[in-house]
């Protein structure tokens, strides 16, 4: 009997490190694909896009001011 009960423990713990690996393995893989995509731009003041034009100002009339 106690032999018996080894063994059963002895497989619970090959069981449960199995889990694990498999577990670490899926994680590993989740990760690689994060790693693949590109760098996200941090920099706030980069400019990705050109302005629209402004418009030339025109001088203010005497009822606008």
């Amino acid at each position: 009997m106690p032999e018996d009960r080894a063994r059963r423990r002895i497989h619970d713990e090959v069981a449960a490190i199995a889990e694990q690996n498999a577990y670490t393995l899926e994680i590993l893989a989740r990760s690689l694909e994060i790693l693949k995509q590109a760098l996200p731009d941090t920099f706030l003041g980069r400019k990705t896009y050109e302005p629209f034009p402004s418009e030339p100002s025109a001088p203010l009339q005497d009822d606008e001011r």
